[in-house]
């Protein structure tokens, strides 16, 4: 058995995951290890200055903690704008990875940041930019993370969510840098897990990050943006049905 290391999006942390991770522990055994990495500025890595570091700097820092904990060979599966660094991982050093895992994340084209991939625009009103649920000059932080990250979530949920959220700093970089893909071969099985009822990346934008990207596989789920907490049982069926159809 290989190991699964999860990296989370933006304005979230390892956190994010312990309801998905229960759900994998809770099937059949499919990996060694469930790994969460946290981004300089997220999770267990809080309060830490993120504001010179560059996307080369998260990527090593990240893929240094795996060398540490003798990884090789993993599952790697990220959410979101974790999509900027997913393919940096694996040209940084692709003896850690075997498989990747690209849910609902946000693929800029090559020379293209995450900022500039959405725009100022509203869903649907320009189609060069992914755009916004709701207009991002005007709405109240909290009202665009409910607009985005809320759907199918309980009181409960959007309320730990939020309160996990707001103690986070992304690095800027992640979002503000251009993506570099150079290099990256496709080499490394991949599968696209779109989301078809997605707040903020809609699914025919999610279509096209798949193809930018060379997925051998696209599946979808009908779930929001954040299956790991509105149906962490699904997501974790879905992973461990690809994980058996690659094996066969």
């Amino acid at each position: 058995m290989t190991d699964l290391v999860l990296l989370h999006g933006g304005q979230h942390g390892s956190w994010c995951w312990k309801f998905f991770v229960d759900a994998v522990k809770q099937r059949e055994a499919l990996f060694e290890r469930v790994i969460c990495l946290d981004m300089p500025g997220c999770g267990t890595k809080r309060g830490r200055d993120v504001t010179t570091l560059t996307l080369g700097d998260i990527v090593k820092e990240l893929n240094d903690e795996l060398r540490a904990a003798n990884v090789r060979d993993a599952v790697l599966l990220g959410h979101s704008i974790a999509g900027v660094l997913l393919p940096m991982m694996v040209i940084e050093d692709q003896s850690l990875y075997s498989r990747l895992v690209y849910l609902a994340t946000a693929v800029p084209a090559e020379g293209q940041s995450i900022m500039q991939l959405l725009g100022s625009s509203l869903h649907g009103q320009n189609s060069e930019e992914v755009g916004w649920p709701l207009d991002p000059v005007t709405t109240a932080p909290v009202d665009m993370q409910k607009a985005m990250f809320g759907a199918d979530m309980s009181d409960a949920q959007l309320t730990w969510l939020l309160g996990e959220a707001a103690a986070d700093v992304t690095p800027p970089a992640v979002a503000t840098q251009p993506a570099a893909r150079n290099g990256y071969k496709n080499n490394v099985p991949s599968v696209y897990i779109l989301t078809s009822r997605d707040g903020i990346l809609p699914p025919e934008w999610q279509r096209k990050f798949a193809e930018r990207l060379g997925c051998e596989h696209l599946i979808e789920i009908d779930t929001p943006h954040e299956p790991f907490v509105t149906n962490p049982e699904l997501l974790g069926a879905t992973l461990a049905n690809w994980m058996t159809s690659r094996q066969s």
